[in-house]
């Protein structure tokens, strides 16, 4: 059992990502995401409100840090560099999370 809620997530992550690439989404249940991770199903729902929402994990945090880091853009920037000044502070973040990331568009293209 993973002791951390943090660890207890990305447990979870992962085993919904494995379930959904070998049975597809619809065919994947919440207990069986869980199952997997090792943990019990009111532990998944703490942690998320539905299965579809394991795919998009951490969006409304990038959303965030992207609007915070456009409003804070240096004066002076044409819209391109604010841009790129905004996926700057996320980037080792998103690079990180590719294993992940990567698999998830398969599933979402799937579905």
């Amino acid at each position: 059992m993973p002791r951390s809620g943090a660890e207890a997530r990305r447990r979870l992550r992962q085993a919904a990502l494995e379930l959904y690439l070998e049975r597809g989404f619809e065919a994947t249940t919440a207990a069986e995401i869980a199952a997997r991770a090792g943990v019990n199903e009111r532990t998944f729902f703490r942690h998320f409100p539905d299965k579809r929402e394991v795919l998009f994990d951490g969006e409304a945090d990038l959303r965030a840090t992207l609007a915070r880091a456009v409003v804070e853009a240096p004066e002076g920037l044409e819209p391109f560099e604010v841009l790129l000044h905004a996926f700057g502070e996320p980037a080792g973040n998103l690079e990180a999370n590719r294993p992940f990331s990567e698999p998830r568009w398969e599933v979402i293209a799937a579905t």
